[in-house]
């Protein structure tokens, strides 16, 4: 096992048993939802599932059509479509060339939507009317209706060609955007997915108390999809995980080494991940001192303070008070003393519980999940 920081892994670290439980559930038909913080690695058992299934199946991260604080419905049902159509061919026709579909938004995922149906056209009889509809709206103005129809996408291109459908929809959470311009969105989504019978659909998210709020009684998916929460690694195989990196880095490390790195990075396995890469580029032996060392340089990176400046500055002004002054106590603590109003605060703490920041320790006693962001709000 080599450390790999920034980009998902196929065979991730001790996730046997949520990839065993996410392949029994997608056996089964079962909508099933992935759950976890920022750099937990949902997608990495997401990635090693679908490596391993043989149907057609296409992931989308709905955070990549995000514009400002709404999101390109169009371009992503567009790519949406492509993407199902392109996977499609390779189950028809395996030989024959597939035009290549990019993550394009606006009128450039429009346009490669056109030269997929064009293509399809030529060489397969199949009818794709809802998809044509849905093109000729998206010139006239007022897709809400075509859209609705584009849903039954999946389930008839299933039927075409006899196979079942794996669809993926990571960051699932921002698609509540789409509600803004699109009214209903949830509810529509529901109403199809839920007779699609050869479509299998996997959502997964970081903003766990946003998806979770999705999830409630009064909320279209109210129980529909089956839960996966994936946590950060305990003490004992957050130190594993280090010790077996570094045995195959072939690097010499001592316990007291390991011990400090896990007290500092929480479980967290991007952090470890980070950290086990900069101790073998850094050090000649992990010890407690490379630890301290390369803990202190994680906190003042640029590329890290960049990564956690984005997330907090994305954050309502409210939310950012509450994160720097929880973080100014160490990570955890209550909220006394916070120069805030009764209702700026509700307002602030239920956005960080939607985004899956802070968890509550106790009443009124607040912590910081990830470490990492706890120490660098505090230099902001």
């Amino acid at each position: 096992m080599k450390f790999i920081f920034g980009r998902p892994i196929d065979e991730p670290f001790d996730r046997e048993e949520e990839i065993k439980a996410l392949n029994e559930l997608i056996s089964r038909n079962q909508p099933t939802a992935v759950l976890g913080i920022r750099r937990i690695g949902k997608t990495s058992i997401i990635l090693n599932v679908l490596k391993n299934q043989n149907i057609p199946k296409i992931y989308i991260n709905v955070e990549d059509f995000i514009e400002g604080k709404s999101i390109d419905i169009i371009g992503l049902f567009s790519y949406f479509s492509s993407s199902l159509l392109s996977e499609a061919i390779k189950f028809m026709e395996p030989r024959k060339r597939i035009p290549i579909v990019l993550k394009e938004k606006g009128e450039e995922a429009i346009k490669t939507l056109r030269e997929i149906l064009g293509y399809i056209k030529i060489n397969f009889n199949i009818n794709l009317g809802k998809v044509e509809i849905f093109l000729d709206s998206t010139k006239k103005g007022g897709i809400k209706e075509s859209l609705k129809e584009l849903l039954d996408l999946p389930q008839e291109i299933s039927e075409n060609i006899n196979k079942k459908i794996l669809i993926v929809l990571d960051e699932f959470q921002y698609l509540k955007l789409g509600e803004q311009n699109f009214p209903g969105l949830f509810h529509s989504l529901r109403s199809k997915w839920q007779f699609q019978n050869n479509v299998e659909y996997v959502i997964s998210g970081s903003a766990v108390g946003m998806l979770e709020n999705i999830f409630k009684k009064n909320q279209p998916f109210y129980q529909f999809f089956f839960p996966i929460y994936i946590k950060p690694f305990c003490k004992d195989k957050s130190e594993e995980f280090l010790s077996e990196g570094f045995q195959d880095e072939g690097k010499t490390f001592l316990e007291d080494g390991i011990k400090k790195a896990v007290e500092y990075l929480d479980g967290i396995p991007a952090w470890l991940n980070y950290f086990g890469i900069k101790s073998v580029l850094e050090c000649r032996t992990i010890d407690e001192k490379c630890a301290n060392k390369v803990i202190e340089d994680i906190y003042k990176d640029p590329v890290i303070q960049v990564i956690i400046k984005d997330e907090y500055n994305k954050l309502g002004k409210n939310a950012r008070k509450i994160l720097k002054f929880i973080a100014n106590k160490g990570g955890e603590g209550n909220l006394r003393g916070i120069e805030l109003s009764r209702s700026s605060i509700n307002e602030g703490i239920k956005s960080l519980f939607n985004e899956g920041y802070i968890e509550r320790k106790d009443r009124g006693v607040y912590r910081i999940i990830d470490p990492i962001m706890s120490k660098i709000v505090t230099m902001l």
